[in-house]
């Protein structure tokens, strides 16, 4: 009798250890699908910026192709309506708001480099001067109008393609990683009891 019980006793060792090794295939079925889907969720957010990216090239395109006639029109005549001074701090407030959304928009993640600030600083001064300046001083041609109004339409553009840029972040799946590790340690604490 002591044959057959160890016969009996190697038979469900073995029915064991079969048992344990197809729900470690199983187990590892249901990762790999659980480590698709955690991809294909940030593939799906990485489009989304991907697609900002893509509208911004749109709306860079549409600024260059067209200039916006009616907006430059529009533009040409208040300025023409206001007085030189008005003209030229409207122009300054337009690039320094473009500026600070700029700073605004880099804050969520971490604070801009100085070089960065220093090299917007120094684009909105050349901007103002380009800009504000010529219509202080009361020069007053359509294409310069046209010129500001494609101008800060581009920095928009620049400004949205940044944005877009950033929310494009494709990395391992970490919740996947994470849960193999536990079951791998949980699979070994098991192994060790027997």
């Amino acid at each position: 009798m002591p044959d057959q019980e160890d016969a009996s006793t190697r038979l469900s060792a073995f029915a064991l250890a079969r048992r344990l090794i197809s729900g470690i295939v199983a187990l590892a079925k249901l990762e790999f699908q659980h480590g698709r889907q955690e991809i294909g969720a940030m593939v799906g957010e990485a489009g989304i910026g991907v697609a900002m990216v893509g509208a911004a090239i749109v709306a860079a395109l549409i600024s260059l192709a067209t200039l916006d006639v009616a907006i430059v029109l529009g533009i040409a005549a208040l300025f023409d309506a206001l007085p030189d001074l008005v003209v030229a701090i409207i122009i300054l407030i337009v690039f320094v708001g473009v500026l600070v959304v700029a700073v605004a928009t880099g804050v969520g993640a971490a604070r801009p480099p100085a070089w960065a600030l220093g090299i917007g600083l120094l684009v909105a001064a050349l901007l103002v001067a380009a800009f504000a300046l010529p219509a202080y001083l009361g020069f007053r041609a359509g294409w310069h109008t046209a010129l500001f109004v494609f101008t800060t339409q581009l920095l928009i553009a620049a400004l949205i393609a940044w944005r877009g840029v950033r929310r494009i972040k494709v990395g391992p799946p970490e919740e996947t990683i994470a849960s193999v590790r536990e079951e791998v340690a949980w699979a070994k604490r098991l192994m060790r009891r027997e």
